[in-house]
């Protein structure tokens, strides 16, 4: 690292979007900011700290003295933001082995699209427009693009996935395209959550500096394309006691241990609240319909897409884990990994029973109770959180979730107020 001059110090605000200052690199990197201006602070108390995690130093394969670290937002140098959503994910391992003696491993696989191109036209109030241009077509109930071949693609993903490894240290377990037109996945070796988080941040950040280097447009919208299925960031969770993975169980048909079921009972039991979190946008509820493999109600499952948990099939019994298919990468990571260990945990210690698993497809269902009907759009959620989040007490403050509850709030009726084209074409 003796050759890097200047650093880019990334750091995450709490809506989950990556931010950047630039600086001369030292082994002391601590950046002054202007809180008020990513939230977390109000005009008057501006000024804040971004203080560099010198164990993410990574250098940037694509400038010749320039590198990269993660930092997180202090109130001083001893003192961490009460808004750091980096710091919450910090806590999370250290409280799962304080509480229960035991250790999370999670992983993801983040789903998004690379375009040709995507032209917006915005010019308020009378005109906003997009177009967006795949490079590969899915019909949807005809074909699709799984693991199909695309030559842009193919050497898109390669490249990514070959930066992310040798250049960042990011353990990519396997890589494909997936169902829609245009659209990838990348599957991430489990990690403790902090180290995953920061991983999916980095692969973000990756994505679309390559993209741009190509000339091409990455989204990590949701659902960018209608009639096709969206972009889910689906997390598999396992809880460890040393080298012992205690959501499995040998004597159990499907290995599926009671500690996994009672985790599995608490996310169901928050996931209406948990939404919030995890599929964060105004956007997310445009993915989680019924017929894309995006789960729509709060059930359970051995191998089933349809439930918005699924436990996969395990090779072994390391293994075994439990799929949460609600998440989606407009999620803050920080803290959507970080609630839905909560949520779990509150299971484990309550005993919940999450029910039976279910065998068929959720999709056909037709009359479903509300509490096991997943939000129908960002306001509900955040309405739920309002209600229910009790679970997140042990690591989350008062004030990050009601500066997040508000600035959510705020957020959808900027979205929601401004109509699409399909609502202009059928109610003209």
């Amino acid at each position: 690292m003796g050759n890097i001059k200047w650093v880019e110090v990334h750091y995450t605000d709490l809506m989950g979007r990556l931010r950047s200052i630039s600086t001369s690199f030292t082994e002391d990197l601590v950046v002054g900011i202007d809180g008020s201006s990513i939230g977390v602070e109000n005009v008057e108390s501006s000024d804040v700290l971004v203080i560099g995690d010198l164990e993410t130093l990574r250098k940037l394969p694509w400038s010749i003295d320039w590198g990269r670290v993660i930092g997180d937002i202090h109130k001083s140098r001893q003192v961490a933001h009460p808004l750091d959503s980096r710091s919450v994910a910090k806590r999370v391992e250290e409280y799962t082995v304080r509480e229960l003696g035991l250790t999370p491993l999670v992983g993801v696989e983040l789903e998004f699209f690379v375009f040709r191109d995507i032209v917006v036209n915005y010019n308020p109030p009378f005109t906003h427009t997009y177009v967006v241009s795949p490079l590969d077509r899915s019909i949807k109930g005809v074909s699709n693009c799984y693991q199909s071949l695309n030559n842009i693609l193919e050497s898109y993903r390669c490249e990514l996935v070959k930066t992310l490894i040798e250049s960042f240290y990011i353990n990519v377990n396997s890589h494909h395209h997936e169902v829609a037109s245009s659209q990838l996945e990348l599957s991430l070796n489990p990690s403790k959550p902090l180290v995953l988080a920061d991983s999916v941040q980095t692969a973000k950040y990756v994505a679309r500096k390559i993209s741009e280097l190509k000339g091409l447009k990455t989204s990590f919208a949701p659902k960018p394309l209608p009639g096709e299925n969206g972009s889910g960031m689906h997390v598999h969770i396992s809880l460890w006691r040393n080298s012992q993975n205690l959501f499995y169980d040998p004597s159990d048909k499907h290995g599926v241990s009671q500690v996994a079921r009672y985790f599995i009972g608490g996310i169901l039991q928050h996931v209406r609240a948990l939404s919030a979190l995890v599929a964060p946008s105004v956007n997310s509820y445009r993915r989680l319909v019924p017929g894309y493999e995006a789960p729509v109600y709060a059930y359970w499952g051995y191998k089933n897409r349809s439930t918005c948990i699924r436990v996969p099939f395990a090779l072994s019994g390391n293994a075994a884990r439990i799929e949460f298919r609600v998440p989606d990468p407009t999620a803050n990571p920080y803290i959507a990994l970080t609630a839905v260990i909560l949520a779990g945990l509150d299971g484990v210690k309550k005993s919940i029973d999450p029910g039976d698993p279910l065998d068929t497809s959720a999709y056909r269902f037709t009359k479903v109770p509300r509490e096991k009907r997943l939000p129908a759009s960002l306001l509900e959620a955040i309405e739920e959180l309002e209600n229910d989040n009790d679970f997140l007490k042990p690591l989350f403050t008062r004030e990050l979730v009601e500066t997040y509850i508000e600035a959510k709030k705020k957020e959808y009726i900027e979205v929601s107020q401004h109509p699409s084209v399909m609502e202009i074409l059928i109610y003209t």
